[in-house]
């Protein structure tokens, strides 16, 4: 029996790009003859995202909506969506198009091969500099405060078991970084590689000053050393607006 499929993917400022993500995500989803479901998670946009959303799901019901309220952040939206995942695999994905839909299916074959998550890794990346940089300095990072495997990689394109899901859903922090979360809970972890295009639409928001403060944020999480839990807050509520579920 075929596995079913829950797709998860932040949503800010990206109305241009909606219906061509939702057109490859369809049509390789459906090549895969697997039951599935979209959740398009607005961050609060300043364009009309969500009306594109909402019109995707009159179109197709298996395309749902959450509007936040306010702007919580890309890790923060993708855990909002989680909580409403209902399938055995989820998968997440950027809505800018730098990630090929089509590459999902790698992701799958993949994890069937007996792993709790696969993340799929740009071979050309076409990321700014900024991006490129915060990427190698995750990775430091990760391999400093965890005890991932060194020639592991991680992306926010990866497929994960729904029980591992659950388990981060049920996190507590003020600061969310899916990836530091599940090398809390397994280091079963395998990696694709894929290639990288430029964004069709949008800018990124990266700059030196988002790095630091992500650095700062990520070593003060989920660093080892107990005097970092003084400096760390309490978690925080998600507030949605309105929902097509």
């Amino acid at each position: 029996m075929a596995d079913n499929i829950s797709v998860v993917i932040p949503v800010y400022n990206s109305e241009n790009a909606l219906f061509e993500l939702y057109q490859k995500l369809k049509k390789t989803l459906e090549s895969l003859e697997v039951k599935f479901e979209i959740i398009l998670i607005d961050d609060n946009s300043i364009d009309d995202s969500y009306k594109k959303i909402v019109e995707l799901n009159n179109k197709d019901k298996r395309v749902k909506g959450i509007k936040l309220a306010q702007n919580f952040g890309q890790q923060n939206a993708i855990i909002c969506g989680f909580n409403y995942v209902k399938y055995d695999y989820v998968i997440t994905l950027d809505d800018d198009l730098q990630h090929q839909p089509e590459d999902l299916i790698k992701l799958y074959n993949k994890i069937k091969e007996g792993y709790d998550v696969v993340y799929a890794i740009p071979q050309n990346r076409e990321y700014g500099f900024f991006r490129k940089l915060g990427s190698k300095l995750t990775n430091f990072l990760f391999n400093l405060i965890t005890s991932k495997n060194k020639d592991i990689r991680v992306s926010s394109y990866r497929i994960i078991k729904s029980d591992l899901v659950e388990k981060i859903t049920e996190s507590k922090s003020s600061f969310v970084y899916i990836s530091a979360i599940l090398l809390k809970y397994t280091n079963n972890i395998g990696n694709i590689y894929v290639s990288h295009y430029d964004r069709k639409h949008g800018k990124s928001n990266y700059n030196i000053i988002n790095l630091i403060k992500l650095f700062m944020n990520l070593y003060i999480y989920y660093g080892n050393l107990s005097i970092l839990k003084y400096l760390r807050k309490d978690s925080e509520q998600f507030s949605v607006e309105k929902s097509t579920f």
